[in-house]
């Protein structure tokens, strides 16, 4: 999933921008940090699902707000926990949970027209040597156990129903999440690209 995030050393929650829209605000011009989708696949997944809900001309716009580029979908996170920049726009939001947990000034943001959503996952081989291990492997970790371990330890966010998550922070099913189609992400993905790269000219 990515979410917002912002150094709250920097910004304060109650002016924290709540929208994609507010983004666009003048005083957030080159406070900013965003992953490029060339480089990673949950950014190009949070990329792809922005410009098809929001539209292209919605990334023209916020390029000229100076928005500095990173490569990995852990690098947002760095750059705010660090103070570089006062708010990511997407990146890994786990660890921004991770990262406030541990004393960080730093916390998450859930942007009202929908968040990034990027599942993980898992498979069985086909050839794998001991697929009767493997198929018990998946069991457990898709069980109320192993997703729980998912959500205590790795601070991932888990649709199990039976699967509690930690005070403070935000039930799954409390937020609003943009649709996943990693077919149609495939299909663009050389198109979004393309485009990211015209508007931000990174």
């Amino acid at each position: 999933m990515s979410p917002f995030g912002i150094n709250t050393n920097l910004v304060k929650m109650d002016d924290a921008p709540k929208s994609f829209a507010d983004l666009l605000n003048p005083k957030w011009k080159g406070r900013m940090v965003k992953g490029h989708p060339a480089y990673s696949g949950t950014i190009m997944n949070a990329t792809f699902q922005i410009a098809r809900d929001l539209g292209w001309d919605y990334f023209e716009k916020l390029a000229k707000q100076n928005v500095l580029q990173v490569q990995s979908a852990t690098d947002p996170p760095k750059r705010i926990a660090l103070g570089e920049r006062a708010i990511m726009i997407d990146g890994a939001g786990y660890l921004v949970i991770r990262g406030k947990e541990a004393g960080q000034p730093v916390d998450v943001i859930y942007p009202s027209e929908g968040t990034p959503v990027a599942t993980s996952p898992s498979v069985l081989m086909k050839a794998a040597p001991h697929p009767n291990a493997g198929k018990l492997f998946q069991n457990w970790m898709h069980a109320r156990e192993g997703q729980q371990l998912l959500i205590d330890y790795a601070r991932q966010y888990s649709p199990h129903s039976q699967a509690v998550e930690k005070p403070g922070v935000r039930k799954l099913s409390d937020i609003k999440l943009m649709r996943e189609d990693p077919e149609a992400v495939e299909k663009a993905a050389d198109e979004v690209k393309r485009r990211y790269t015209q508007y931000f000219k990174v």
